[in-house]
């Protein structure tokens, strides 16, 4: 139960929150249930309505109730229900529903394409988001945490005793996409100055808390990896059945078009009974393409009982920062997996033994061919899948250290 006497955490964010729909809503919600672990009850502010896009309406999954209160400036909030009353956001919802219509219809051309709204977690702060900021902020507020650097702004608002915190998700300047990535981009510079401004940072990975360690001294960094929840035995899956889990990121699409391009069209002409799932928001980037012998899913009820059915996982990225959240959640899930030198940033050293790692196409198709057709292949890769996320993801042991920053941060 929730006492009104503990001290409150604070959680400012400007990301799309439903629940774990994606893996920066996952990594976040995550650290919240440790925050309540270490004695806090965590308070959840949005202070742009920017974060609802081109959806007024949004329905919040139970993951959510690790917070014990959560305010959105521009919705009405009810239940696990919040609806936004801007006239810009009922615009762009219109405006997209209808050119979805065009496309549906057959129409194609830059006129009908899809229009992503912009960067929400970089979006500029704005008078009335500070202004909504310090009217919600609980007075009990012991422990400010921005969700991105983006978010630092929020530092202002905080009670001036109040430990600050980073959740710092991923380096952005070193992320290698350029005007195709879907995130804000930043020097080198001023992400070092928005990091110096917490007492502590939370980073994701082992090269990105180094990063941090050299260059903002002063800063206590804390390494946060995600935690998994492994299976009891390994999951073998079936022959032939292949498996891509991603959102609606630029990681995903690029990383998933060069996969479909050069490596698919390979494992059919050696094995043309091959068949791909692709779950995750991602499909909404391949409307109105297809590929032979691949299924576009959209977002799954039951993702375990897809990854228990699927043979090998694939994680076919070609940039991006941070901890690859899903190669976390397909080793627990104690499966084989192929995977591009970029999906291991960070976790070389730990989980390099526990996949195939190849960044060229050509053995990537011969690796997934051989996988795809001998299930004592894969039972060997996914025994060191299972054991590389019993040895270093567990609950317990990833979030170690962040229980007791926090528990220090309290006292």
């Amino acid at each position: 139960m929730k006492s009104s006497q503990r001290p409150v955490a604070t959680i400012v964010s400007k990301q799309r929150l439903l629940g774990s729909t994606n893996g920066s809503s996952t990594y976040l919600l995550s650290i919240a249930r440790s925050i309540e672990k270490a004695g806090y009850e965590v308070q959840l502010i949005q202070p742009s309505p920017v974060i609802a896009g081109r959806t007024p309406l949004m329905r919040f999954l139970p993951e959510m109730r690790v917070m014990a209160e959560h305010r959105i400036r521009g919705a009405v909030k009810t239940g696990s229900t919040a609806l936004f009353l801007s006239p810009k956001v009922w615009k762009g919802f219109l405006g997209g529903a209808a050119l979805l219509l065009l496309r549906k219809l057959g129409l194609r051309g830059k006129f009908v394409a899809d229009r992503k709204a912009p960067y929400a977690v970089a979006s500029e702060w704005s008078p009335e988001d500070f202004a909504f900021l310090a009217s919600a902020m609980s007075p009990r507020t012991r422990l400010i945490i921005a969700d991105y650097i983006f978010c630092t702004p929020a530092f202002e608002v905080a009670p001036p005793a109040a430990s600050k915190a980073i959740i710092m998700h991923d380096l952005f300047h070193s992320r290698a996409g350029g005007a195709a990535d879907s995130v804000a981009l930043i020097s080198r510079d001023d992400e070092i100055a928005l990091l110096s401004k917490a007492d502590a940072i939370f980073a994701i990975q082992e090269s990105e808390a180094a990063f941090c360690r050299e260059t903002v001294p002063d800063t206590e960094v804390v390494l946060v990896p995600m935690p998994a929840d492994p299976v009891e035995n390994i999951q073998v899956g079936s022959d032939d059945l292949v498996l891509f889990v991603g959102s609606d990121t630029a990681p995903n699409i690029v990383g998933l078009e060069w996969f479909l391009d050069t490596v698919w069209p390979q494992v059919l002409a050696k094995r043309p009974k091959c068949r791909l799932k692709i779950a995750g928001t991602v499909h909404r980037a391949f409307a109105g393409r297809g590929w032979e012998g691949v299924e576009f899913l959209g977002l799954v009820d039951d993702l375990a009982a897809l990854y228990t059915r699927s043979g090998v996982v694939i994680s076919p990225l070609t940039f991006g920062s941070g901890l690859k959240i899903k190669l976390v959640e397909a080793l627990a899930q104690g499966k084989a997996v192929i995977a591009t030198s970029v999906t291991l940033q960070g976790v070389e050293d730990i989980c390099g033994v526990a996949v195939v790692q190849t960044d060229d196409a050509n053995i990537f198709a011969d690796a997934l061919v051989d996988l795809a057709s001998s299930s004592s292949a894969r039972t060997d890769l996914a025994q060191r899948a299972l054991a590389c996320a019993q040895r270093n993801f567990s609950p317990d042991r990833t979030h170690r250290e962040l229980r007791k920053w926090c528990e220090r941060a309290r006292a």
